[in-house]
């Protein structure tokens, strides 16, 4: 063993040993009581996640004479050891939910649990996004951690009428949208691919739909959506910048009932109810049907055929009052189709998930859970063309894809007041193929050995972390932890801590800190700085590393006016090594390896944050601000020389207003200006010959055009302002709700591309080179009818 693996192990054995002592506090004395339950909706008997427990004095009448507080876990369960037998006020509070009370008695080392079901209340002018933590916690929250009730996309104006998740996650700071045709997260500086997003705790590896309409979320289906912009927790590995946490709907125990909607480009309907008395269902679906639209059009057939689809769906089954199954799964398509008799296009791709997860408690003090799931992404491409005269076919196929096998297994530990501990083991066996190619000319078929590039590579992926939310003092609260990880391709081995604290300086007002490093050890190399659906994941090999980022940050937030308004400054630094694009010479042939296509580099991003946000009244929002630097070095590219990636931007600000204007009437307006792209443009031409032949011989003449260095030109300035208008009303007794949006409303013709063309001179009467402008959306205004039942 060399001396930097010996050293490098030693960091890791020694890591996992201070984590074990730091989480190894002694447990409560025999002589107390643990409090212990788990929060559900009155109605849906959804868990509720995050909602906060408080215990008080009996006869307490302000939060001053609080005893003890803790929150619950993503399946609603909560503990509370330690605590002193007697008679305590409880109170249990969660977003858009009428706060709960009660008076308990804790016995002890009696049964000490009471479950809670909170009813719920939609308070238009309640919070509409969390970003502080609570005070009432004994451990720190997530830093940058914010989390979106769903029940407010449909107030915020989105394009084509349709709530979409990741285009409201957009207009947080921090979180940038590269240009129009992309619903992808751009988190501090990272890109999409090093997003990790999960849906009911399975990785989702393409979020998008083509050209980013909408996302591969269906509002409709989700019930929390958490973001973590900065260092995320140990619980989270395998990606560099950011956390999407999504969670399905579980259905609903009070008989059958559903909801939809219809938009210009799209439709969807959600139906939920029970099974029997232990177990509910939910099942959703969206179609988005251009391909209709355009058969309506002139001229429509020499336009391909695109629509895709979505579909949700989860079952619960309560096996008894401490045990509980849930299945689950999504599975969704794009598709493109074109045929004009003599020229097929067949064109697919998209996600599969699913997951079967066992939730345990164990003891008042310990929960667990255990899944195994599954998660796929694929592409396949068909073109043929067929030639008239000879009626010969020239067809090529080609395919790549992705998936995943993971076995999960957490426990959750409540051993005293002041500490929370959760470790786990995640194995995942993952399994590309990258571009199997099949051509086919006249009778024969010709399919490329495997042996070219990578395909069908797999590789074995094992992770255990350990974590504590330990409450140090009333004041300073922290978040310890680290994973160990080892990856099969390349036999790497390495360690990731992880640190969090948050320090309150007085109730409404606190520091935080937070730092952490990553590995992300399968990759995705797009082009031109958009991603796009033919872009291929593959693994580390013994060439390719996997992806290391190593982030910090710093922030402080507070509120006043009794909670009416909140704030937030926060400061981030970002390190990124073993990062991978294709390089200038890349050749796209598939007898070329891909590995040999790629240069590897590293890259940084900074920025300071501002957020202030009015969270209570007829008039709610927020207002953000970011500035920000994100930079790349690679060896090969640009001469060596540092550049911006397309999605740098300086300036970025967002403005998100949601005015209540009566019982049935609200209005919604987003505005957002960011800096332009960074951008390469010609900057002049040369003309080059060859000398062995006459100048004078025009054939053996070029023009070429020079070019700026990398991304060095910014496109102009981009800032749109879109509203919404939105109207609930009943009919057939039933709830509607009819939307009216209105994109881009003062028609800014913001700049997606600029690209050289030649126009005819009048006065020169000769040909001339110029630029032009590719702008996309114009004001585009739409409607959407949704509904319940």
């Amino acid at each position: 063993m060399t001396a930097t693996a010996m050293m490098f192990s030693y960091r890791a054995w020694l890591l996992a040993a201070v984590l074990l002592a730091v989480s190894a506090p002694l447990l409560p004395a025999q002589q107390r009581g643990t409090l212990s339950g788990v929060v559900t909706d009155s109605v849906s008997g959804d868990v509720v996640p995050g909602a906060t427990v408080v215990l008080y004095e009996e006869n307490a009448t302000d939060s001053s004479r609080m005893i003890r507080g803790a929150a619950a876990n993503v399946y609603g369960f909560f503990s509370m050891p330690g605590v002193e037998p007697g008679r305590y006020l409880m109170v249990v509070s969660s977003i858009g939910y009428a706060r709960w009370g009660s008076v308990i008695t804790i016995v002890a080392g009696g049964e000490n649990r009471h479950d809670v079901a909170l009813v719920e209340e939609i308070d238009e002018g309640s919070v509409v996004v969390v970003t502080a933590d609570r005070t009432t916690e004994p451990a720190t929250r997530d830093i940058g951690r914010v989390e979106l009730p769903v029940e407010y996309l449909p107030r915020l104006p989105m394009l084509g009428g349709e709530s979409d998740i990741l285009r409201t996650l957009q207009l947080l700071p921090g979180v940038q949208q590269v240009n129009e045709i992309s619903s992808g997260l751009y988190v501090r500086g990272g890109s999409p691919d090093q997003n990790l997003t999960l849906l009911d705790e399975v990785v989702v590896y393409n979020p998008s739909h083509l050209a980013g309409f909408l996302s591969t979320f269906n509002s409709d289906a989700v019930r929390s959506i958490d973001l973590i912009k900065g260092a995320f927790p140990a619980r989270y590995g395998g990606r560099l910048s950011s956390v999407l946490d999504l969670t399905m709907r579980e259905g609903t125990k009070e008989g059958f009932h559903g909801a939809g909607g219809v938009s210009l480009i799209s439709s969807r309907l959600t139906v939920e109810g029970p099974i029997s008395d232990r177990s509910t269902f939910m099942l959703s679906g969206r179609r988005f049907y251009l391909d209709l639209l355009q058969n309506l059009l002139i001229d429509a057939e020499d336009a391909p055929d695109y629509y895709f689809y979505d579909l949700n769906g989860k079952v619960n089954y309560e096996i008894d009052s401490e045990n509980k199954l849930y299945l689950s799964g999504y599975h969704g398509r794009d598709v493109v189709l074109y045929d004009d008799n003599n020229e097929e296009v067949d064109v697919n791709w998209g996600n599969t998930t699913g997951n079967l997860r066992w939730a345990h408690i164990l003891s008042p003090q310990a929960f667990a859970g255990l899944s195994l799931s599954w998660s796929s992404y694929e592409f396949n491409a068909g073109l043929s063309d067929r030639d008239e005269q000879s009626r010969e076919t020239q067809s090529f196929r080609a395919n790549s894809a992705i998936r995943d096998i993971r076995m999960k297994g957490r426990v959750q530990l409540f051993p005293s007041e002041d500490h929370i501990v959760e470790t786990g083991l995640e194995v995942t066996r993952h399994a590309s193929s990258v571009r199997a190619f099949e051509v086919e000319f006249g009778d024969s078929t010709f399919t490329l050995p495997d042996s070219l590039g990578l395909q069908n590579a797999t590789s074995l992926e094992s992770s255990f972390y350990l974590q504590d939310e330990w409450r140090t003092t009333d004041r300073l609260s922290l978040n310890l932890g680290g994973r160990l990880t080892w990856f099969e391709q390349g036999s790497y081995f390495y360690a990731e801590p992880r640190a969090s604290a948050v320090y309150r300086l007085k109730p409404d007002l606190s520091l935080s800190g937070s730092f952490s490093e990553a590995r992300q050890p399968i990759h995705l190399v797009v082009r031109n700085g958009v991603s796009l659906p033919t872009d291929t994941w593959f693994p580390a090999t013994e060439k390719i590393r996997p992806g290391f980022s190593r982030q910090g940050s710093l922030g402080v937030n507070g509120s006043v006016d009794e909670g009416t308004w909140a704030w937030s400054v926060e400061g981030y630094y970002k390190s990124l090594d073993n990062i991978y694009e294709f390089s200038d010479t890349a050749s796209f042939s598939p007898l070329v390896q891909v590995e040999e296509q790629l240069v590897r580099g590293s890259g940084e991003a900074w920025g300071i944050e501002l957020f202030l946000q009015k969270k209570i009244g007829d008039i709610t929002g927020w207002v953000g601000y970011t500035l920000a630097e994100t930079r790349r070095t690679f060896e090969e590219l640009n001469d060596g020389r540092t550049f911006h990636p397309r999605y740098d931007r300086r300036h970025d600000a967002k403005i998100v207003l949601m005015y209540q204007l009566g019982e049935s009437w609200d209005f919604g307006m987003t505005w957002v200006y960011g800096t332009g792209q960074a951008y390469t443009v010609p900057s002049g031409q040369y003309v080059t010959f060859d000398p062995e032949y006459p100048q004078n011989l025009v054939q053996y003449v070029w023009t070429q055009d020079r070019y700026t260095e990398r991304n060095a030109f910014r496109l102009p300035a981009y800032h749109r302002l879109d509203v919404n208008f939105s109207h609930t009303f009943e009919w057939f007794e039933l709830p509607w709700r009819l939307s009216l949006n209105v994109y881009n409303l003062y028609n800014r013709r913001n700049v997606f591309s600029w690209y050289l063309s030649e126009e005819y001179d009048p006065q020169t009467q000769e040909q001339r080179r110029v630029i032009k402008q590719l702008t996309l959306f114009p004001v585009i205004p739409t409607v959407g009818l949704s509904f319940e039942f």
